[in-house]
């Protein structure tokens, strides 16, 4: 069982790790975007119709929007990586004293009543947000991306991972609780 709880956490954290390598194009457009102000271009190209969340085309507002959607997602599914990983922030000054059995109520009760309901409650509105997005054609109205509404749903995305991915912490917490084992591993996520 603690194994197929491990491997939960770990399918949550699949689109983080490659979500990641989009720190490269994240750089590409902040350079192409200073080169750009500084040389005083707005436009890198156009053409006729709308083309899947560029529109008519690509400008400096595109790429500073790509920018904060990238970052946006960064964050969002990175979070989960570092939850797996105990990356994240903690009071580990107190919990290094704390017995295992201590650390393991602490955690499980963290989980269960801080971090799953504001996962749940993301999730839900979240989910309402993408789809009002969606069904309004809400892009945007100064020459950026368009298609908001995928950027909106990866939101709740992101919170129903995470969700997911606390619900089988907990419930390996107790588990290895129980069992007196460290509810931390050297590597959390072997």
């Amino acid at each position: 069982m603690d194994r197929f709880l491990t491997n939960i956490i770990g399918i949550c954290t699949l689109p983080g790790r490659f979500i990641g390598w989009l720190m490269l194009p994240l750089i590409l457009c902040v350079c192409l975007t200073v080169f750009a102000a500084q040389a005083g271009w707005n436009s890198f190209g156009s053409w006729e119709g709308d083309v899947f969340l560029l529109g008519d085309g690509i400008t400096v507002n595109t790429l500073t929007d790509m920018q904060w959607h990238i970052f946006a997602l960064l964050v969002l599914f990175g979070g989960t990586l570092a939850f797996r990983d105990n990356a994240h922030v903690s009071v580990d000054f107190l919990s290094c004293n704390f017995s295992n059995r201590t650390n393991a109520t602490f955690q499980v009760l963290g989980d269960l009543f801080l971090i799953l309901p504001f996962c749940l409650i993301i999730a839900w509105f979240g989910t309402k947000f993408a789809l009002t997005a969606l069904s309004s054609g809400e892009g945007s109205n100064y020459g950026g991306l368009q298609d908001r509404w995928l950027i909106k749903a990866c939101l709740p995305a992101g919170f129903a991972l995470l969700g997911v991915a606390t619900l089988a912490r907990a419930m390996r917490s107790v588990l290895r609780a129980s069992r007196g084992l460290p509810i931390y591993s050297e590597h959390t996520h072997d």
